[in-house]
């Protein structure tokens, strides 16, 4: 059986930000595509027309429930110098905390007011020049995206945090940094001949590569239920912190095999069930339901930590 994942929304989002920073246009979006990459899309594709009309007024931008979208556009719209930009979303956007990214960009010099409770949104910011040469420090932040978010628009920010996600933001700003000089890799459309930021994007550059978390479901069906899946699109040399799955699901009798495409799935017997899979999810929430309802079913004992903030 050969399974289409959706598109990993952790590149998508980045790339996004970045090509809105660098300003080389804006990855294709199609209503496929998840909803959190279409609702970032849909506001910086505002932003942009809004600032090429030079509209005076505020621009009102509803980030629905995407919390990425809150937190990357929470740092972008502070730079946008000359640009007043109220974020809001659902009323769930109100109790998700976001003034360790607000106090972080205020050092900067971002003018951002809460127009609700303090420390949540939604936000109203005046884009003004910011001193990216502060440093400016977010220890055991609430969410590593705080971190991405000031990354993304150039902030010199230290952190206690090791993330895979911001290991894969700091991979795409070095990959985008590089600029022309690596444009004829990136953009190859021999996916045999990708390079690193190739286990990022696939041939064509607008094609994103697929998502390891989504990958999880279907790592819990071949190890309830047998058989062999393919699913095209992944890498083993991915940067996407969720491709631990593979290593995961090892111990509950699903093998990984790597190809030029993608990967295939499928069950091997176990030797002995384990009665206790011990598994940190800190650095890969998005696993815990799929390997949580795999346990239950195989009457193993699941140890969960690193779940506090799920």
């Amino acid at each position: 059986m050969n399974i289409e994942l959706p598109i990993s929304k952790s590149i998508a989002n980045r790339l996004l930000i970045l090509q809105a920073i660098h300003r080389d246009g804006l990855l294709a979006v199609s209503a496929d595509m998840p909803d959190d990459v279409q609702v970032l899309h849909r506001a910086l594709a505002t932003l942009k027309t809004f600032r090429t009309y030079k509209t005076p007024s505020t621009l009102h931008l509803d980030v629905a429930n995407c919390g990425t979208a809150m937190r990357f556009l929470t740092a972008y719209c502070a730079q946008l110098e000359g640009q007043t930009s109220v974020l809001d979303g659902v009323e769930r956007m109100h109790h998700r905390p976001i003034g360790q990214l607000v106090d972080a960009l205020r050092e900067m010099g971002a003018q951002i007011e809460y127009l609700g409770q303090e420390g949540y949104p939604p936000l109203r910011i005046t884009g003004c020049k910011l001193d990216k040469h502060r440093i400016v420090t977010i220890n055991n932040p609430l969410s590593t995206q705080f971190v991405s978010a000031l990354l993304l628009i150039g902030a010199n920010v230290q952190t206690d945090c090791t993330s895979p996600y911001i290991s894969l933001t700091r991979e795409m700003i070095k990959n985008k940094e590089q600029g022309t000089k690596n444009k004829d890799k990136l953009l190859t459309t021999d996916q045999t001949q990708v390079t690193n930021l190739g286990s990022l994007l696939l041939a064509p550059y607008s094609e994103i590569e697929r998502d390891w978390s989504s990958a999880a479901f279907w790592y819990e069906y071949v190890a309830l239920h047998g058989g062999e899946i393919t699913l095209p699109g992944l890498s083993h040399d991915s940067l996407q912190g969720d491709k631990v799955v593979a290593d995961i699901f090892a111990h509950l009798g699903v093998h990984t095999e790597y190809t030029t495409e993608g990967v295939v799935i499928y069950s091997l017997p176990l030797h002995s069930t384990p009665y206790t899979l011990r598994q940190d999810f800190a650095s890969c929430p998005d696993l815990y339901p799929a390997v949580a309802l795999t346990c239950e079913k195989m009457g193993i004992r699941l140890e969960a930590t690193g779940v506090d903030r799920l």
